[in-house]
């Protein structure tokens, strides 16, 4: 059976409604723990505000299939990428400098350590803008630490994947021989 990366992935004493008090490091080994074949599918949920790992492929919209390029995969520098967007963060939402100078701030840096060719380019920043946003605004560290995840996946994500196909819930079972 095909490995599908979802918040069952964490163990159950982490996992009750989300996954509240996982590491972005942690999020990180599990993600590419799913890694098959030059492979990697995440299941993902999607309501009126955000789009979220899913719980389980019962919850799942849709499952997002990346071919990756395997010999780029490197948690270390993924982890340290992560860290520093984290740090740079942070040190813009306390100083509170105004959005124009935020955002500017935010693009170059991750300008500087992202792929600007990757697929996930975009989302890099996207994300990051959000992390700042969240740290801004004083909210809570579960709400941080989970933006923190995101933030880590995007940045593998456009480390090495090549391609991406987006498979609809109706079709999981065709795509992956699944209910």
């Amino acid at each position: 059976m095909k490995k599908i990366f979802t918040c069952k992935q964490f163990a159950p004493d982490k996992n009750k409604d989300s996954f509240s008090d996982v590491t972005p490091e942690e999020y990180l080994k599990g993600m590419l723990s799913c890694i098959d074949g030059g492979e990697l599918c995440i299941a993902k949920e999607a309501d009126d505000v955000s789009i979220n790992l899913a719980q389980n492929l019962s919850s799942a919209n849709y499952i997002v299939q990346y071919t990756l390029d395997i010999s780029k995969v490197g948690a270390a520098v993924i982890i340290a990428k992560e860290q520093a967007f984290f740090a740079v963060c942070r040190e813009i939402a306390y100083n509170k400098e105004g959005k124009e100078k935020a955002l500017a701030a935010l693009q170059t840096v991750v300008g500087e350590n992202t792929d600007a060719q990757g697929i996930r380019a975009v989302n890099v920043l996207r994300r990051a803008q959000r992390l700042e946003k969240l740290l801004e605004l004083g909210a809570s560290d579960f709400v941080v630490r989970s933006e923190r995840c995101y933030l880590i996946e995007e940045i593998a994500l456009n480390e090495f994947a090549v391609k991406r196909a987006v498979i609809e819930k109706n079709n999981f079972q065709q795509a992956f021989g699944i209910g």
